[in-house]
């Protein structure tokens, strides 16, 4: 539910293009504030991934009961959250090149692109990636549920 996996192979998509991608004349990567981004979301994905493990584990231990532990929710939030910052961080890195519609991506040309590879799909996954936090429950019916199980409300 979380999709720890998705974000990860993105993340190191991202850290590839913006080696690659040059911003001041420089690589994307070093800039100081793309990187503080990009950590901050490493952060927040190095612990949904331990979260993740911590539910299996505590599930895997509890047995069967039936009722799905509360911090399942707490798990969708936050790897909505994170798939969609992943990809609004390749929208950063791809951008101008990150249009909706790129022609010559899909006309069979023969000519050599002017853009980045990847920049095609940046917008289409950006958008895809809004509807997360929707499907599965939204966020806001994601949080009544944990404070209902967890906090009792």
């Amino acid at each position: 539910i979380a999709r720890v996996g998705i974000s990860k192979q993105r993340i190191a998509r991202i850290r590839e293009l913006a080696a690659r991608e040059m911003s001041s004349g420089r690589p994307l990567i070093e800039d100081r504030r793309f990187l503080e981004k990009l950590t901050a979301v490493e952060i927040e994905l190095k612990t949904l991934e331990i979260t993740q493990l911590r539910v299996v584990a505590a599930d895997a231990k509890r047995g069967n009961t039936g009722r799905p532990d509360p911090a399942s929710s707490i798990l969708k939030i936050k790897g909505s959250e994170i798939q969609q910052a992943t990809t609004a961080l390749l929208m950063d890195v791809m951008g101008p090149h990150a249009m909706p519609f790129h022609e010559p991506a899909t006309d069979g040309s023969n000519l050599p692109p002017l853009e980045p590879e990847d920049a095609a799909t940046a917008s289409p996954a950006y958008f895809n990636t809004r509807k997360v936090s929707i499907y599965g429950g939204s966020n806001e019916i994601q949080k009544n549920i944990i404070a209902k199980a967890v906090l009792g409300l």
